[in-house]
C-alpha cells in the first residue's frame, strides 16, 4: 500500500506538529487507509465520523480521542459535515527516543485494547486546552518547540492518559473471556517481553493451552503473538539504538539475546536492515 503524495511531503524535521482541522483536511488525507508518518492524538470536538484503524470501524464522537501510533493504517470513512478535530502529531524519531520508552511501555497494553478514549466532560475539556496551547506552541515559531520540549508535551499527554485508564472509570468494561484474555497477556508480554518469547509461558501463565492462546490472540488482534512480542522487542532496540550509546552487544545482552549474531539476524527480519545499519541511517 502506497502512501500518498501529500503524506509523503510532510517536513521530516519536525518534532511535534499541532492544529485544528477546519476545513476537513483530515478526510481527504485518509480517503484510503493510509500508515500515519508519526504519532496522532486526534480529539474530535464537534459532530462525528466512522473511521478505520488498522481495518477495525470505530465510531468518534464528541469528547472521542483516536490515538494513533505509527506503522497503524487509519483511514476516515465518512463524517458529518460539521465534524472538527484538534490534533498534535508527534514524530516517530522522537517517539522512539529511549528515554521516552520507559512512559510509553506501560501504556501499550491499554493502546492495544482499547485506541478509541470516550472522555467524560471534565477530562475532555482539559485535553482540549491541553492540545490548543500545543498547537498555539506550534503555530507561534518552529523554534519554540525543540526536541526537548516536544518530549516533555508526548510524555504530558500519556502520563495524563494513562492515569484515566488505569483508574479504569474508561475502559470499556467487558466479561468477554478472549477479550480479557488479550489484555491479560499484552500485560505479561510488557514484563516479560525481555526474557520470555516462549508461546509456552504465556500459556501457561494463562492457564490454557498453547493452541487456544495462538487462536484467540489471532481472532482478536489479528496478530499472532510472535508478532506482539517482536513489537516490543524492536521497538526497545530501536530506542537504543536511535537514543543512547550502547554497542550493538550491550544492546543485545540487554534483551536476552545469547549473542550479538542471534540479535542481528532477528533485528534484520523485522527491519530489512541490520542493527548498525538502522543506526546508521537514523544518527544521520
Amino acid at each position: 500500500m502506497t502512501r500518498s503524495k501529500i503524506l509523503q511531503n510532510v517536513p521530516t524535521d519536525i518534532e511535534m506538529l499541532g492544529g485544528i482541522d477546519l476545513k476537513g483536511e483530515f478526510s481527504k488525507l485518509f480517503k484510503k487507509p493510509e500508515q500515519v508518518p508519526g504519532c496522532v492524538f486526534l480529539l474530535c470536538v464537534r459532530g462525528k465520523c466512522n473511521i478505520n484503524l488498522n481495518l477495525k470501524r470505530y465510531e468518534l464522537v464528541k469528547g472521542s480521542l483516536a490515538m494513533i501510533y505509527p506503522e497503524v493504517f487509519f483511514q476516515i470513512i465518512d463524517q458529518t459535515p460539521d465534524c472538527r478535530f484538534f490534533f498534535v502529531a508527534f514524530s516517530s524519531q522522537l517517539i522512539h527516543d529511549a528515554r521516552i520508552f520507559p512512559y510509553t511501555i506501560e501504556f501499550t497494553p491499554y493502546i492495544f485494547q482499547q485506541p478509541i478514549l470516550n472522555l467524560p466532560p471534565k477530562p475532555f475539556r482539559l485535553f482540549k486546552d491541553s492540545l490548543l496551547l500545543f498547537i498555539r506552541m506550534g503555530h507561534t515559531s518552529r523554534r519554540l518547540v525543540n526536541r526537548a520540549q516536544a518530549t516533555i508535551s508526548f510524555i504530558q499527554i500519556v502520563l495524563g492518559l494513562n492515569s484515566l485508564f488505569k483508574i479504569g472509570r474508561h475502559v470499556t468494561n467487558t466479561n468477554n473471556r478472549k477479550d480479557e484474555m488479550v489484555r491479560e497477556l499484552i500485560r505479561l508480554v510488557v514484563t516479560h517481553y525481555k526474557e520470555q518469547r516462549s508461546i509456552a509461558f504465556y500459556a501457561d501463565q494463562l492457564h490454557v493451552s498453547p493452541q487456544h492462546l495462538s487462536t484467540t490472540i489471532k481472532q482478536i488482534t489479528g496478530k499472532t503473538l510472535t508478532d506482539i512480542i517482536s513489537t516490543f522487542i524492536i521497538y526497545d532496540a530501536k530506542a537504543k539504538l536511535c537514543s543512547t550509546e550502547l554497542n550493538v552487544q550491550e544492546i543485545a545482552y540487554s534483551l536476552n539475546f545469547r549473542d550479538i549474531s542471534f540479535f542481528g539476524k532477528y533485528f534484520k527480519r523485522y527491519t530489512g536492515m541490520s542493527p548498525k545499519q538502522y543506526r546508521k541511517i537514523e544518527k544521520r
